[in-house]
């Protein structure tokens, strides 16, 4: 079973003590920008079984999380459970089996991160739970052998 290795929220000015210290093999960078509901790059490629650091940076003008579902069968339950999770940065945290990895919300000007390790060879959706958010903001992580 894959499990969420880390995660760690790095919020502007934090202190480097705040954030834990996690190593991996890559760093993959994700945006936000504008007032848009979308990411940027909308499709990534990582070789899979690699400990990978994801990277959110929220330039945008609304807050924003990215979640990684351990697949798509889950994202509406996911979805609706968000509603509910406002305290959590709308992560069910409940459905914590259904996620291979989720960043803290990122408010404006936030950089939030997540190390998790790559699943087996396929596609897998990541969205933003902020409820409203994830019919236009998703992309697509491509597990490559």
């Amino acid at each position: 079973m894959w499990t969420t290795v880390a995660l760690a929220a790095i919020a502007s000015g934090a202190s480097p003590n705040a954030v834990a210290q996690v190593t991996s093999d890559t760093t993959i960078t994700i945006r936000a920008t504008g007032s848009t509901l979308d990411f940027q790059p909308p499709r990534l490629s990582v070789k899979n079984g690699r400990r990978v650091t994801l990277r959110f940076i929220n330039d945008g003008t609304l807050p924003h999380n990215v979640v990684l579902p351990r697949d798509a069968e889950r994202i509406d339950a996911l979805v609706s459970a968000a509603y509910g999770a406002g305290e959590t940065g709308y992560v069910p945290l409940a459905n914590t089996d259904d996620l291979l990895a989720h960043t803290p919300l990122a408010s404006p000007g936030d950089t939030v991160e997540a190390t998790f390790v790559v699943p087996p060879p396929g596609e897998y959706t990541y969205i933003c739970l902020v409820p409203g958010h994830a019919t236009s903001m998703f992309g697509t992580l491509r597990s490559l052998r």
